[in-house]
């Protein structure tokens, strides 16, 4: 086992990466749509996937319901998920779209009940206190907030969800995470080729797209950590941890103003804030 500090930083970067990877997207000045954008991150980050997936599982043995709904997770996580979230990305913001998405603890929550899982007191007020962020996002007073960018930020957090309910099944039923994400990585690529079949697709390979490729990398280099701290760590531990991925996406956003033409405000951080206190009383 890694030294403990070790596995905190570890746990930790997944927010710092996914964060990242927000408000990269956000400063590409790539004219590819949300679809394209999805298809050129998965490829970028696939060999980082493919080498984790290669040390950590080996290849060995998995169940077919395992890989089944490993499948399902990939289409929910990255064609449904991910591809919304790059369209929220684009309209409402790094920044709210990365705070949007923290409801998909709650909705992860929701559907835990729907099996038979107990929430306590002090998660029902950090999903409270996620709602109320959300709502500081969707409602910016006197900015107009696009509509479109709202419900893009809710599926994204919907298919995010769904998507970590589904692979926890997948772990139960003979699985293993890193062959998880593998498995979700291919069928997703394998998918987006099939709905973009009619299209040109080598656009995506275009040095205009750099920021995306990084962009995709980052995502992966997060996916890769979190599976590496959940083994380790516990989920109680690393989803807290993993969510300052709004508090790095607000304050990146900012700095980076010249590039993603997006200043939060003080709304802004402190939505974050709540947000990932929050998910800090849930996990707990």
């Amino acid at each position: 086992m890694l030294d403990p500090l070790v596995l905190y930083a570890v746990g930790t970067s997944v927010g710092v990466f996914f964060g990242m990877h927000d408000v990269v997207i956000r400063g590409s000045r790539s004219n590819m749509d949300s679809r394209h954008m999805l298809l050129a991150s998965l490829v970028s980050g696939y060999p980082v996937v493919f080498l984790f997936s290669l040390v950590f599982w080996g290849f060995s043995a998995i169940s077919i319901e395992s890989i089944i709904l490993y499948i399902i997770a990939g289409l929910v996580n990255f064609n449904v998920g991910r591809a919304s979230l790059y369209v929220a990305i684009r309209t409402i913001g790094a920044s709210g779209a990365s705070i949007m998405l923290t409801l998909s603890i709650v909705i992860g929550i929701a559907l835990g009940m729907g099996v038979g899982e107990r929430v306590s007191p002090t998660q029902a007020l950090g999903a409270l206190l996620i709602l109320i962020a959300a709502i500081m996002v969707a409602w910016r007073g006197e900015i107009k907030r696009d509509p479109r960018g709202i419900v893009a930020g809710l599926i994204a957090s919907f298919g995010l969800a769904l998507a970590i309910f589904l692979s926890r099944l997948g772990n139960i039923n003979g699985g293993d995470p890193f062959a998880g994400a593998l498995i979700a990585y291919t069928s997703s690529i394998a998918f987006e080729m099939f709905l973009l079949r009619n299209t040109e697709i080598r656009s995506i390979f275009s040095r205009n797209n750099t920021a995306v490729y990084l962009a995709g990398v980052l995502a992966s280099m997060g996916q890769v950590a979190r599976y590496v701290a959940l083994v380790q760590l516990g989920a109680s531990i690393v989803t807290p941890l993993q969510n300052i991925r709004p508090v790095v996406a607000t304050t990146l956003t900012r700095v980076f103003y010249s590039r993603t033409a997006e200043n939060p405000g003080l709304r802004g951080y402190v939505a974050a804030v709540i947000a990932f206190t929050g998910v800090f009383l849930m996990a707990i």
